[in-house]
């Protein structure tokens, strides 16, 4: 993806990518191209675009936690005390042309080109948060934290939104797949943040430095280090569905205690929820997140319609 900075807020789309957190109207790339040029703060998916639509309502960074008392929090407390889990919550938001905001279900629902959205992530606990977005061919980008930031911890409660300069993301051709990665820590680890490194190197880095074996080698690098996540994460049994199943089944003894879950929006919630639960005896709870992003056919002439 192309860095593009809010004095140049006029400036063309480049095919390749934009800055989510320095200009309101950029457009970002075909997310099936090269991660070659990209994002600065949390910018987006690298097939879609920072779209010109008026800025949210939300604000910018993370926000107050919401009120009331939720059931999945409940349902979480019945874990027996020998467990140790971290959460979050996640939602991707159809924005149409007017602002109206639509949450969907990202393992369910299709983008059309065109559409424009926008991501919350709320965590349950106190995280530190990575996004990364991969792209068809398996490139890289780092959205959060930016390049230029620090990586902070996220307190319980606080909403991250993507992007966070109030702009939204809007799919533009070719169509494809692509995935946000959530990678969320109780403690920050060296691992990920050489894999955030990498990103912002293979980010800056021009098309010829790209062909370096430096490159290919950081690029590497990085595979290996995203697929080591994923992999220690998917030691726990991955499963989707009610969160309150699996909980009982733990609680009753007949269900694996390492648990990667995800559970999609049911009972009126808006949002995913991804749950993390180890064994008081094993290593800290690391929750890695695939969320797909999928858009199909022809420019839509409005999101939603």
């Amino acid at each position: 993806m192309r860095r593009h900075d809010a004095a140049r807020h006029g400036s063309e789309t480049r095919r390749r990518g934009m800055n989510a957190s320095r200009c309101h109207a950029v457009a970002i790339a075909a997310i099936c191209l090269l991660l070659v040029d990209g994002c600065s703060r949390p910018s987006v998916p690298q097939s879609a675009a920072a779209g010109a639509s008026a800025a949210r309502p939300d604000g910018i960074g993370p926000q107050p936690a919401r009120p009331g008392v939720r059931n999945r929090n409940i349902v979480r407390k019945k874990l027996p005390r020998d467990l140790k889990s971290i959460a979050l919550e996640y939602t991707v938001v159809l924005v149409d042309r007017n602002g109206k905001e639509r949450p969907v279900d990202p393992a369910e629902h299709t983008f059309e080109l065109g559409d424009s959205f926008l991501v919350r992530i709320r965590p349950e606990d106190d995280l530190y948060v990575y996004v990364f977005n991969e792209g068809p061919g398996g490139q890289r980008s780092c959205l959060l934290p930016a390049a230029d930031e620090q990586l902070q911890l996220v307190k319980a409660g606080s909403d991250i939104t993507l992007p966070d300069d109030g702009g939204y993301f809007t799919f533009e051709p070719p169509a494809g797949e692509e995935k946000l990665v959530v990678v969320a820590l109780p403690e920050p680890t060296d691992d990920v943040r050489l894999l955030a490194s990498v990103a912002f190197k293979s980010q800056e880095a021009s098309a010829g430095e790209l062909q370096s074996g430096a490159a290919r080698e950081a690029q590497m690098r990085a595979d290996t280090t995203i697929e080591a996540l994923r992999e220690k994460s998917g030691v726990a049994t991955r499963t989707r569905g009610p969160v309150r199943k699996v909980i009982e089944r733990i609680d009753a003894g007949v269900g694996n205690q390492t648990v990667s879950h995800v559970e999609p929006p049911l009972d009126g919630e808006a949002s995913s929820y991804g749950i993390a639960i180890v064994a008081r005896d094993g290593s800290g709870p690391e929750l890695v997140l695939d969320i797909p992003l999928r858009s199909r056919g022809a420019a839509a002439a409005s999101a939603g319609e």
